[in-house]
């Protein structure tokens, strides 16, 4: 069975594109963002992360397939028929910062035509996310959250060297999982036991865990 196969799991693909391509994959309970009480970091399921190698094309024929790999699907709270799981693709923006020239300089600028090419094949929009938000994820909040550096001995993250991107793609997953968590505070996801006939939408309400949405917020 696929990653993405539980109908209940949401999946998140993001990545820190140019010269070495950092990506990171994390499962999350839809529960994650059912309700306000539950912690959406308390709610991952499975999460890898890394860094691509090889020559650009390379890299990018790896991305394809990780987005691949996932079960894409649309919205809980936005298909009102079909349970599925739901996928969102993210990397980081390009922000013309450096100083340094060469070949690597429009490398994410690159990256990303390619991903959202390719993740549009997919039925899905590629978002892109500043750098700036990135930078209050520090290597010692992902480690007190229990996100350990797989690439590095005692798993420390390290923002310079091999595992800089992995480290970067980490905190853009971070940051965008606390959006989707903000965002669902104000809307319903619909759950499932496995069979679409036996979903139900549990939303942001203290009114118990199965709700008729009468009191649905704008």
């Amino acid at each position: 069975m696929a990653l993405g196969a539980n109908p209940n799991e949401y999946h998140l693909v993001a990545f820190d594109p140019g010269g070495t391509i950092g990506w990171a994959h994390l499962a999350l309970d839809v529960r994650a963002f059912s309700r306000p009480e539950h912690k959406a970091l308390d709610c991952v399921v499975n999460w890898k992360c890394g860094e691509f190698s090889g020559s650009e094309h390379e890299q990018l024929t790896t991305a394809t397939k990780l987005m691949r790999y996932a079960r894409f699907g649309a919205m809980p709270y936005v298909n009102p028929t079909d349970v599925v799981s739901r996928t969102d693709v993210i990397s980081e923006d390009f922000e013309l910062m450096q100083t340094i020239g060469g070949d690597n300089l429009l490398s994410p600028v690159r990256c990303n035509a390619v991903l959202a090419w390719e993740a549009n094949k997919l039925a899905i929009k590629l978002e892109l996310q500043r750098r700036s938000m990135r930078t209050n994820v520090t290597p010692e909040r992902l480690t007190r959250a229990g996100f350990d550096s797989p690439m590095n001995r005692g798993g420390r993250w390290t923002k310079t060297g091999r595992g800089k991107d992995a480290f970067a793609a980490m905190q853009h997953a971070i940051v965008w999982i606390r959006r989707v968590k903000t965002k669902s505070l104000s809307k319903p996801w619909k759950l499932s036991d496995g069979q679409t006939a036996n979903a139900y939408w549990d939303c942001a309400c203290e009114r118990g865990r199965r709700c008729d949405l009468v009191h649905l917020r704008d």
